[in-house]
């Protein structure tokens, strides 16, 4: 005799449906954060849903009046009936979420813990950060949490952008005077973390642990950094261009996240983000 089933009719169309509302949303934040529009290709590898699915999801959005694709470049915007609709999604609260997201794509695609930083006066601030699916033998901090720039890649990252007299100024009551390395010599590292467009670090903060970031540009200004950090046996010199360009792309992701919100929401600032960020 066989085994009925117990699982009530509905349970998996549900859960089928969940999924579907959730691969949606996740393909409307990523198109919300294009305000000139975005193509099928890019819209799949940054949202991570499968190009058929992005496809359908489009197709259905344009028939509710969300989304429009351009006949000639074949990008997809958001349309202006829904930009109140897409307010909802880049509130802070969203925009946490998506930002979240972004380091979680992060982490799978680098195999590495991620995270969002900022520079705050002479510190630097790691705001939110994401488990890496490799993570052994190294032990994951709380956030919030300050470190001192010298020792970190998104110091390096964030700082590079400034000259060479404000850094001085800035890290020169702080610096220690027992680092192997003096000021003058770490400032001379900024220019080249500027003209790649990331900064690497190894067994600065720990001995055995190497980090690659990228800043997070608004308006020309580095306001928050993406990093990637991980074991210094897998981030090596050898990896280290992929890593960076990755940090790149996604810090990319957040400034066009934060611009989008603030155009949606006029009283959005990504200060105040930061200060919720730095409360929780």
């Amino acid at each position: 005799m066989s085994r009925q089933s117990t699982r009530p009719a509905e349970e998996e169309p549900s859960k089928s449906r969940d999924g579907l509302l959730h691969r949606s949303m996740r393909v409307l934040r990523v198109v919300s954060t294009f305000p000139q529009g975005v193509g099928l290709s890019e819209l799949t590898r940054l949202s991570g849903v499968p190009k058929a699915t992005c496809f359908r999801i489009i197709s259905t959005l344009e028939d509710e009046g969300m989304l429009v694709t351009d006949e000639d470049t074949k990008k997809t915007r958001i349309s202006v009936g829904s930009l109140s609709i897409v307010g909802g999604i880049l509130t802070q609260s969203g925009t946490l979420r998506a930002i979240r997201e972004i380091l979680s794509n992060l982490s799978t695609a680098s195999g590495e813990t991620t995270g969002f930083d900022m520079l705050q006066d002479h510190d630097i601030v790691v705001l939110m950060q994401n488990v890496g699916p490799a993570l052994i033998g190294q032990t994951l901090k709380s956030t919030p949490r300050i470190q001192p720039p010298w020792l970190t890649s998104t110091g390096k990252s964030l700082l590079s952008y400034r000259d060479p007299q404000s850094v001085r100024e800035l890290l020169e009551p702080h610096y220690p005077a027992e680092n192997p390395y003096t000021l003058e010599t770490y400032i001379e590292t900024l220019e080249p973390a500027r003209i790649h467009g990331y900064a690497w670090l190894y067994g600065a903060l720990e001995r055995d642990a190497a980090s690659v970031a990228a800043p997070v540009l608004i308006d020309g200004e580095p306001k928050f950094a993406i990093w990637i950090g991980g074991p210094t046996y897998r981030i090596t010199p050898d990896t280290v261009r992929r890593l960076g360009q990755l940090a790149i792309e996604a810090a990319a992701q957040v400034a066009k996240l934060l611009i989008a919100a603030s155009q949606v929401q006029p009283d959005f600032a990504s200060d105040s983000l930061a200060m919720q960020l730095a409360r929780q």
